[in-house]
């Protein structure tokens, strides 16, 4: 079976790696645990889909695993106060459920942190709970546009 990220990321000629998951990952802990010690915990990062609370709008924000959301940064940013897009939202634009998101395969504008630049090798949603893809960073613009933002919390 192939993924449709898979079949994207070959049609760019995008070399990457798909990581089997032992079961679904919600969460980077859950994809720390279930991929065998596999990936680095450092390159994990994290699709979050954002709601505007006045308009509605919607975007997604790539982070690396370990940052938080900054809302402060993030609402100078979308000029309104957001939150965390629900379930439904995160399947009306992203096509799956939290935790499985691919920032290749959103139908929002996607907004990276620049601490996820500063990675050799990202690894994240592939779009199936229990896959995850590997990729080189530089990689990440051939595939998708997107905006530099600082908008994580560091912990």
């Amino acid at each position: 079976m192939e993924l449709p990220v898979e079949k994207l990321l070959k049609e760019k000629g995008i070399r990457y790696r798909l990581i089997e998951l032992s079961q679904k990952a919600y969460t980077v802990e859950d994809v720390v645990k279930y991929s065998g010690g596999d990936i680095d915990p450092k390159e994990i990062c994290k699709t979050i889909v954002l709601k505007g609370k006045k308009t509605g709008g919607k975007w997604a924000v790539l982070l690396r695993g370990e940052d938080r959301l900054d809302f402060s940064k993030a609402k100078e940013i979308f000029r309104e106060a957001l939150s965390i897009a629900g379930t439904e939202e995160v399947k009306e634009v992203g096509g799956v459920e939290p935790g499985a998101v691919c920032p290749f395969l959103l139908q929002v504008p996607l907004y990276v942190d620049r601490r996820v630049l500063e990675l050799e090798k990202i690894n994240c949603g592939s779009g199936n709970l229990l896959y995850g893809i590997e990729f080189r960073v530089e990689d990440l613009g051939r595939v998708v546009g997107y905006q530099v933002v600082d908008v994580a919390h560091r912990t």
